[in-house]
């Protein structure tokens, strides 16, 4: 049976988790589903406890470590856990669990990477005014610039086949915030993985506020830059991966993401960042 992990990560989306779960739950009802919380204050980790469900697995970090480094996080627990695709989706009821069938079918049917698409032929956003434009601006000229034929760049809707994981250099994706997710597209069309889009409804957000902040659309604007510089030069990788160890902090067997050997000549010492902890090497 194929092993199938659904990922979300949380903060302070205790009236958005217990609705999502029931969702998740019915639309994929043998999938493991897990939890990344950045130590929310408004009871989110309490409101998944009381649910009760067998196959949820919850981490909790101990504060707020970014949207990019807990999909890393829920990437490098897929592999250490032997999953054979994971899903990955936002917290707050903006994706539709009943889409994720159509997500993993693409993967079963061959690609790597599957992206649940607002943007192409047959999706559809319910953004409006100044955010729908810049989203869909910003998927534009991801496309153009980053010569890559597809229509959503941005979102976090997606489905991995994990062992495809293992060409991926995690090292270049410790970047800021929602650049992850550029990145992740960059990343994997460098490595050669079969990328393809299935149609969604992106709705507007459940209970809450938009957490990002108003920095995000420049520093993505810095980030997509870089990386169609880097495309002017090479289209594959010109690098060694990464390698994935346990954190000599908080002991978690799969969430220290290596950088580089790094002072004694043993390698003993090693560059790189725990995506559970926030304990940094250098």
């Amino acid at each position: 049976m194929t092993k199938i992990l659904i990922f979300f990560a949380t903060y302070n989306e205790a009236g958005n988790v217990t609705p999502l779960l029931t969702s998740i739950t019915k639309s994929i009802p043998n999938a493991d589903i897990l939890i990344v919380d950045d130590n929310s204050s408004d009871g989110t980790a309490d409101a998944v406890r009381l649910l009760g469900l067998p196959r949820v697995n919850m981490l909790v970090r101990k504060g707020k470590l970014g949207l990019g480094t807990a999909h890393l996080l829920a990437l490098t627990y897929a592999r250490y856990m032997g999953y054979d695709m994971v899903v990955t989706m936002d917290g707050d009821l903006s994706h539709d669990p009943s889409y994720i069938p159509s997500l993993l079918q693409k993967v079963a049917s061959g690609a790597d990477m599957s992206i649940g698409s607002r943007y192409m032929p047959g999706g559809s956003c319910d953004y409006t005014g100044y955010r729908l434009y810049v989203s869909k601006l910003g998927n534009i000229a991801a496309r153009i610039l980053l010569r890559i034929k597809l229509h959503e760049f941005t979102t976090s809707f997606r489905a991995f086949k994990v062992a495809s994981l293992e060409k991926i250099d995690f090292g270049v994706l410790l970047v800021g915030g929602y650049s992850f997710f550029l990145t992740m597209v960059a990343e994997a069309a460098s490595s050669g993985l079969k990328i393809v889009e299935a149609p969604i409804h992106f709705r507007e957000r459940g209970y809450g506020v938009s957490k990002i902040p108003a920095f995000e659309v420049f520093r993505g604007m810095k980030n997509l830059g870089r990386l169609a510089v880097r495309k002017m030069f090479s289209d594959t990788h010109v690098h060694p991966l990464t390698k994935l160890a346990p954190c000599a902090n908080c002991r978690t067997s799969y969430s220290f993401i290596e950088i580089k050997p790094a002072g004694k000549a043993d390698g003993s010492a090693l560059a790189g960042t725990c995506v559970f902890c926030g304990f940094c090497s250098v």
